[in-house]
This record gives C-alpha cells, sequence and structure tokens, in this order.
C-alpha cells in the first residue's frame, strides 16, 4: 500500500478516536454507567449501532436489530456456536418426499412472554403470507397446516433443503399475542430467554429476564441495550465503563483492546464476506474480461492486514468463507497481478490515448462509481474503498466513492446509475450458501443475468441430496471465479469485547447473533 495513504488513514483513526473522547466527557453525566449498577447488579449494558425499527414479522429486521431480536425471539430450528444444525422451538423434523414436504415436531410446555403457549398455530401464524420470509425468501411454500398442536406441514412446490431456512433470526416464532383485536401490532411477543420490557427511539432498549423460559433460565436480570452509531464513541464508552459489552469492534481497536488488562477480545470467522458487486448490465462492466480485471488488479491480503490490522480473512475471489457448507478447498482464486490486469483490458479495447492515466474506449475515460453504505459496516468500507480506488487507478480506472444512506443507494440500484457496490453478507444465514442467489436472475439484488448461472442456482436449492449439492455448489464457486459477477474481498471476523465485570460469554460464528447463555456479571 503507497505510504502516504497508510499515513493518511493513520491520521484519521486518530482524530476519529480524538473526537470520539470529546464526545463521550460531554456526555458522561448523562449515559448509565455499567460498573456503577452495584456490586450484585446482573444488569448487562451492550453497545450497538443501531435502534430496532421494527418488531413484527411483516418486515426484515436490519442492522443491530437482529442482537436484539434473538434474545426476545426464537427459530424453530438453531445453530450451535460453529454453525451446526441443531434443534430450537422444533424438537426433531424429516421430510416424507425428499424435501417437498417437510414435518416439524414442535417442543412441548413452552409459552410466549404473555402467558400463551407456543403451538402449532403460533408458527403457522408466524410464517403467514403476510410475513416477510414468505414474501421475499420462501415463496416457493405452498400452503402450512398444523396437523395437530405439535405438528406442522410445510408444502413446497419444489424440494428444498427447509430446515436451514428457518434459522434465521430475521423470521422467527411470534405469539398472537403481539396483535391486538384489530390485527395490529401492539408489542413484541416471543419464546427468548428475555422479554421485551421498554424502548426509547435512538436511545435504548431493556429487556427483563424471561423466568418461564423453557430453557436454562438467563443468569442476568436484564440486558440493556445502548444505541450509539459512532464505533469510536461506542469503544470509548465501553473503555469508560459505560458499557459492558461491544459487538462489532472496529478493526482498528482490536489490537490495542486486546492488550488492556481486563478486557476480553474475542474473534471469530463469521459467516459474512465483504464484496464489489458490479453492475454487469451497462459498461464497463458488461465485460467479463474489464470485471476479472479488476479481480485481478486488488491485492486482499493488503486489505486484510493493512486497513484492517489483520482482522478477517483474504477472500481473494472466494464467495464465502471455507467452513460454510459445500466450500471447494481446491477452488482456483485471484491473487494481485497488475500486467495480467493491464492485458485482460487491453484485450477488451481499453487504452489511454492521451497519456493522463486513465484508459479510454470509444472516446469515453474508464470511468465508474463505487456505492459505499453509511450504516452499519461504514467504517470498514469506506478504509477498503479507498484502497481499491487506489488499487484501480494503477490500472487506468478513474473510480469515484459515493458514501450515501441505504435509501439513495437502492434508488440508484433500482435505476441502473452506478457501477459497483461495496457490500456485506446478502442472503447469509448458517452455514448453507443461499448467498449465491444475489446473482440470480430474478433476484432483486442481482445485476447479472446469465441462464446457465441461473440453472445452477435453481438445481442446488432444489435438491436435498448432499452429494449433488456440493457438486452444484462447487460449480457455482467455479462459476463465480470466472465470470466475476462480484469479486469477494475479505471474508470477516466477528469480534466481541466484553469488559473486566463480564464472565462466561462464548462468541458464535453466526452473525448477526448474540448468545449469552452462561454470561453473569461480578462488578467490583
Amino acid at each position: 500500500m503507497d505510504r502516504n495513504f497508510k499515513l493518511i488513514l493513520l491520521t484519521c483513526m486518530l482524530l476519529a478516536v480524538i473526537g470520539a473522547s470529546a464526545c463521550i466527557g460531554g456526555e458522561k453525566d448523562e449515559t448509565a454507567k455499567g460498573d456503577s449498577l452495584g456490586e450484585n447488579s446482573q444488569d448487562l449494558v451492550v453497545g450497538i449501532s443501531s435502534d430496532v425499527n421494527n418488531w413484527y414479522l411483516d418486515k426484515f429486521a436490519d442492522g443491530d436489530a437482529r442482537f436484539v431480536w434473538s434474545q426476545v425471539y426464537e427459530t424453530l430450528v438453531r445453530l450451535d456456536s460453529n454453525l451446526n444444525i441443531t434443534p430450537g422451538l422444533a424438537e426433531s423434523w424429516e421430510t416424507t418426499d425428499n424435501g417437498t414436504t417437510w414435518l416439524f415436531h414442535l417442543r412441548k410446555n413452552v409459552t410466549f412472554h404473555d402467558g400463551t403457549p407456543f403451538n402449532a398455530d403460533s408458527v403457522v401464524f408466524s410464517y403467514s403470507n403476510k410475513s416477510y420470509v414468505r414474501q421475499a425468501v420462501l415463496k416457493p411454500i405452498k400452503s402450512i397446516e398444523a396437523l395437530d398442536n405439535y405438528t406442522v406441514k410445510f408444502v413446497l412446490q419444489k424440494p428444498m433443503p427447509l430446515p436451514f431456512y428457518l434459522t434465521h433470526v430475521a423470521w422467527p416464532i411470534m405469539g398472537l399475542g403481539c396483535l391486538d383485536k384489530a390485527g395490529n401490532f401492539v408489542k413484541p411477543v416471543g419464546t427468548g430467554p428475555f422479554k421485551f420490557e421498554s424502548q426509547t427511539k435512538d436511545q435504548e432498549i431493556m429487556l427483563t429476564r424471561n423466568d418461564a423460559y423453557w430453557g436454562n433460565k438467563s443468569l442476568l436480570d436484564k440486558v440493556i441495550f445502548k444505541v450509539i452509531p459512532d464505533p469510536s464513541t461506542q469503544v470509548m464508552a465501553f473503555e469508560n465503563g459505560e458499557l459492558d459489552m461491544i459487538i462489532k469492534v472496529p478493526e482498528y481497536d482490536v489490537n490495542r483492546l486486546e492488550a488492556k488488562k481486563g478486557i476480553q477480545v474475542q474473534r471469530k470467522l463469521s459467516t459474512f464476506t465483504d464484496f464489489l458487486q458490479f453492475n454487469c448490465d451497462k459498461t464497463p462492466f458488461n465485460d467479463t474480461k474489464v470485471r476479472q480485471s479488476v479481480a485481478y488488479s486488488i491485492d486482499t491480503n493488503a486489505l486484510v492486514n493493512d486497513v484492517l490490522n489483520g482482522v478477517g480473512k483474504p477472500a481473494e475471489g472466494r464467495p464465502y468463507f471455507p467452513n460454510m457448507m459445500y466450500s471447494d478447498p481446491d477452488l482456483k482464486t485471484y491473487s494481485q497481478d497488475l500486467d495480467k490486469s493491464k492485458a485482460l483490458l487491453k484485450e477488451a479495447g481499453w487504452e489511454d490515448s492521451n497519456g493522463d492515466g486513465i484508459l479510454e474506449k470509444d472516446g469515453s475515460p474508464l470511468n465508474c462509481t463505487l456505492l459505499v453504505s453509511k450504516g452499519a459496516w461504514a467504517a470498514r468500507h469506506t478504509l477498503m474503498a479507498q484502497v481499491v480506488q487506489e488499487d484501480l487507478r494503477k490500472i487506468g480506472m478513474n473510480v469515484e466513492i459515493q458514501v450515501l444512506d441505504e435509501g439513495a443507494i437502492s434508488k440508484l440500484e433500482g435505476a441502473g446509475n452506478f457501477g459497483m457496490i461495496l457490500r456485506t453478507g446478502y442472503f447469509v444465514w448458517g452455514p448453507y450458501p443461499k448467498h449465491f442467489f444475489i446473482h440470480y436472475s430474478k433476484s432483486p439484488y442481482s445485476h447479472y443475468h446469465n441462464e446457465t448461472y441461473d440453472q445452477l442456482v435453481d438445481a442446488a436449492d432444489s435438491t436435498i441430496d448432499s452429494q449433488k449439492q456440493k457438486e452444484l455448489y462447487y460449480a457455482l464457486q467455479a462459476f463465480v471465479i470466472k465470470e466475476v459477477p462480484a469479486f469477494y474481498l475479505v471474508h470477516e471476523e466477528k469480534v466481541v469485547a466484553t469488559g473486566p465485570s463480564v464472565k462466561g460469554f462464548v462468541i458464535t460464528a453466526e452473525d448477526p447473533w448474540l448468545d449469552l447463555s452462561g454470561v453473569y456479571l461480578e462488578r467490583k
């Protein structure tokens, strides 16, 4: 990486920390300190970046809302800390016809937070036609039927590995008590280890222990989520004792916090991967050679080591991290090769005719935009985008970075007015590689259209034969490497920091998910 860029990067980080320190100093008297709650307090204070803007099944729980949802709501099928599938509110399940019909046998003696029983009717309610998941993800469901109080039958239009779909906390089981008699949402009602207590918009959410929980009851009395959007401000609040835990530690703070006495930092490769998605419908990225050129131009090792301080794993074009299902260990990936990159652009007809360092073709310069969201990943993505910009400049491509809110990005994306978008995740839950759907022609986020690719996606997601799935997902990985509808940059590491009072926390690979089972506080 260029030495001047490194200096600028370090200066920006220093200024961010100084600014955050000043901000925290001004708010110290107004913020409830975790360590000031008393020796016997079992009230855990957790920092999150965004508020919960929705609690009901008709919308997707975005941002950090899912960390909160995972305390209140539960799913039929769960994952352990290493992404192995396990029983949740369903004790067992089976398919009677190779994946078209699924029977789920529900756990008994479970109650919702309002005291009503969890049963098959609540499952039918949670996956009704009004639910987000039925509209956006599980469209192939033909019917859901309660066979008895504790058996639910799902009938699908095609074979599907349905249990993997039902692990995602964004489409959990909700009690009918969340609605009033007129059908209006009134409050969150789940079966989870904590109950909703109160919410102050853009400030905090308070949850209290569910003493009627069917599993091991939490050792905590309350969990208080403090909404602090700025990552540096959040870290300062944590170090000042105002937070017991932060669940998204900025990469530039990881090494420093790891060395600090009393603080425990846990790291684990998650299910999320950062990637550059190309607009394959418009020039210049409608040419495969140009997309391949970008892949050869970016040093993903430098992104991890120099920008992210060694946090994460270089993806080198690999669509998802190696610990997920059907990841091909022998997949041929990319490494930076500027000569190869320039040769591909020349083959595609791009040349620097006027000596200004930017290539042209048919009189038009090689310019493009790179969209970056102001959301939860802004801190890392903005720095990563700057390195991508620098690397692409070396091959004669001029990149304009636009840091925008999600609404503005959606408008530009819908109109096709962009070159690349820097993203993370998308159709990622648990170990199952549903992510390939993002490049499927009919996906709402697709900007790539290839009939062969679509056929592979359909076939891979329409069988429960593990050997066939493995072959098909291996083929899809090779297809993405060759065709490059997106270039995958970094396999993310989930990084959680806990203060001296927090005991018993164990990080999980699933993201976004927060497992507080076994956690307790020893305040001094």
